[in-house]
């Protein structure tokens, strides 16, 4: 499974949300949260992201890509935008495997249309992806079948013999 996702997009939902993963005003920490969600995300769902990021502000330098675990983060130089960066690779994906695209761009999500990868509003990824993630944290935090007490009977030997042994 793939996601291609519009960062700036999902951002602004999230900024829109008052999430603690945009930091205002510090557009590169927001942008390294939100990769290293996605990479928490992608581990757990068994699946790889490629995390689009336009608008780089002129003067403003970004590395052209970075990896977050399975999560693959490209910022665009100015004046670029997201639409070819995710369209293509997207229509191209989705043909050889099952393929989402997050983006709130109807340009992006008009050139995706004949295609069969899937476009998701950054609203609907959120609360898919959330429920997912708290239903994986919640297998982890499970009780265990018997719980730990003390030592076995075999461990008290062992240790009594052991004592006895140093007088």
């Amino acid at each position: 499974m793939m996601f291609y996702v519009d960062g700036n997009d999902l951002l602004e939902h999230l900024r829109e949300r008052s999430d603690p993963t945009v930091v205002e005003g510090d557009r590169t920490k927001s942008r390294h949260n939100l990769a290293r969600w996605m990479a928490r995300y992608c581990e757990a769902r068994d699946c790889r992201a490629v995390l689009v990021f336009d608008g780089q502000q002129p003067g403003e330098a970004l590395p052209p890509t970075g990896h977050f675990g399975r999560t693959t983060v490209t910022n665009l130089p100015y004046g670029e935008g997201a639409l070819t960066e995710i369209a293509g690779p997207a229509n191209r994906s989705a043909v050889e495997e099952r393929t989402f695209v997050v983006t709130a761009d109807h340009r992006t999500a008009q050139a995706l249309a004949r295609g069969r990868a899937t476009v998701l509003q950054p609203q609907q990824f959120i609360k898919q992806a959330r429920k997912f993630l708290r239903s994986d944290d919640q297998s982890l935090a499970q009780e265990p079948d018997e719980k730990f007490t003390t030592l076995t009977d075999p461990e008290v030997d062992f240790w009594e013999n052991y004592f006895k042994r140093k007088e």
